[in-house]
């Protein structure tokens, strides 16, 4: 897929040695793979020495934009769609040598939150869309069907929940915040709403975007008190069935594999999709986002061309990202193939994505998703009338590009 690279840095390996420091974040299992991809990779290309280092998400999203704008930062590093824009406008990003990337072999729309132009600035390094978790023995034992839409959950959240007076002391099911474009636009566009209008305004449509957050506002500490921002992420605990549903991508599977081995190899769990609402008059799924692997424009030639070719050798081990990690790397032969399907509930991950469709990835999309934040933790936290979050959230947004 990227012989030229690969030819023209095997002209070099006896030249002068080249370091390149490499930033991701911190994932256990693809933290054990991606050392073992590295041992191999500077097997074969000697001249070339990588450090990889590990940070939380939220150290990487604050520390790669800080660091590329003084001129400094790692060769090849990795965001997620919503975090890329302002880099990709500023210039900070090298682009790829299209006489070396075969975008035929990656699905469609794969490099839509990196293209500029008629240039593409970064690989692909997961895509990912969630589904619902859920406990379903629990339920069982509990009387209770499995659920489809956000009513069934609340209904189930307040049949099992445990309140000692105001303190929620276990949870049900909780949302993935802070990442409101991934799951909370798609409930908005259930609803008739939008984050961007056919008319190109955005927070388009207020009666869907007061229902979602009204829906917010009673599902948190001053409604129902089922669940909150401010809390653990659930995500991490139905691994040890201590919740019972979560939203999460098909890499979860292999962290309850690794955290619970005997849970993960029972008929306990299963994947359902994306829940909808009663009254929704969209069938839309949760919003499918990408990670690619990104190459810092103000290194030197050579470092910047070894941090592609080592880009290339990750992406050439698709097969073992996702029989190891559970990271699916939007390649043909990956999503129209069997192996995906092969996985527990993988079908259920396939058919979901027929119903979504890409996160919002343009500019100020990081901005966006935290302005959205900020208006559902008004209502949750703050007691904000839903009313006023849009209105507060629609005049922030446009604010953003009236700058």
């Amino acid at each position: 897929m990227f012989s030229v690279i690969s030819l023209l840095l095997s002209c070099q390996r006896q030249a002068e040695e080249v370091v390149i420091e490499y930033w991701t974040h911190a994932d256990e299992k693809r933290e054990e793979l991606e050392a073992r991809l590295i041992d191999e990779f500077e097997s074969e290309y000697p001249g070339i020495k990588v450090e990889r280092r590990v940070l939380s998400s939220a150290e990487l999203l604050d520390m790669v934009p800080s660091s590329l704008e003084a001129g400094e930062g790692p060769v090849l590093f990795n965001l997620s769609s919503e975090e890329i824009s302002s880099l990709l406008i500023s210039g900070a990003l090298e682009p790829v040598d299209g006489s070396i990337l075969d975008t035929s072999l990656f699905i469609d729309g794969s490099f839509e939150g990196v293209t500029l132009g008629d240039k593409i600035y970064g690989i692909p390094r997961e895509y990912t869309n969630w589904c619902l978790y859920v406990n379903k023995a629990a339920l069982d034992e509990a009387g209770l069907p499995l659920p489809r839409t956000w009513e069934d959950i609340v209904g189930i959240a307040e049949s099992l929940s445990v309140h000692d007076g105001p303190i929620l002391r276990n949870r049900v099911f909780d949302f993935r915040y802070p990442y409101y474009l991934t799951f909370f636009i798609p409930m908005v566009e259930q609803l008739g709403g939008s984050l961007v209008g056919p008319d190109g305004s955005f927070v388009y449509g207020d009666e869907a975007w007061i229902k979602a957050l009204s829906f917010m506002q009673e599902w948190g500490p001053l409604g129902k008190n089922l669940g909150s921002p401010t809390l653990v992420n659930a995500r991490t605990l139905f691994n040890t069935e201590d919740s019972l549903m979560c939203l999460s991508g098909l890499y979860q599977e292999e962290r309850i594999k690794e955290q619970n081995p005997e849970f993960y190899g029972s008929d306990r769990w299963a994947v359902l999709p994306f829940p909808v609402f009663e009254d929704s008059v969209a069938d839309v799924s949760g919003l499918h986002y990408m990670h690619f692997f990104l190459v810092n424009a103000a290194r030197s030639e050579r470092e910047k061309e070894a941090g592609w070719l080592l880009a290339s050798f990750f992406v050439d081990h698709a097969d073992q990202y996702l029989e190891e990690v559970g990271l699916l790397i939007p390649l043909r032969d990956m999503i129209e193939g069997d192996k995906v399907q092969e996985k527990p509930f993988g079908d259920v991950f396939i058919s979901d994505l027929g119903r979504s469709h890409a996160v919002y990835s343009g500019e100020h999309a990081s901005e966006i998703q935290n302005l959205i934040g900020e208006a559902i933790e008004n209502v949750m936290l703050r007691g904000m009338s839903p009313e006023q979050a849009v209105a507060s959230l629609r005049a922030s947004v446009n604010y953003l590009f009236a700058r």
